[in-house]
């Protein structure tokens, strides 16, 4: 699983640190970068079967009523820290993405769907 993280000024932040790219906006973060990240990832949904759609929910909690379905290869942006949900025994993450229409939303997701995992 991939996740990148951009800054406006090219400029890659995790907890203090700074790493200046002048020739990419984005790069790619390494597994223990990624779990410093605290939202501003973009990672890509995978279900780990073809025709299986992520659940995206209202809140971050397998109750929360489900409001959308992501296909795989869907690129979300994590926007909060993970959630950890004791029912079902998972963590969750809110993200934004863009609906078929075009339209941005927001809902919460699995972490372990966009392959963070705690």
């Amino acid at each position: 699983m991939a996740a990148y993280q951009q800054t406006e000024r090219n400029e890659i932040r995790l907890k203090g640190k700074e790493e200046t790219s002048m020739d990419k906006d984005m790069r790619e973060l390494s597994l223990d970068e990624m779990d410093q990240v605290s939202g501003g990832a973009y990672c890509t949904v995978n279900t780990g079967v073809d025709n299986l759609k992520a659940a995206v929910r209202s809140g971050p909690s397998k109750s929360s009523k489900q409001i959308a379905a992501l296909m795989n290869g869907t690129v979300v942006d994590t926007i909060s820290d993970l959630v950890y949900d004791p029912v079902a025994g998972r963590h969750f993450v809110e993200v934004t993405y863009t609906d078929q229409g075009g339209v941005s939303r927001t809902g919460w997701i699995a972490s372990s769907i966009l392959g963070l995992k705690r």
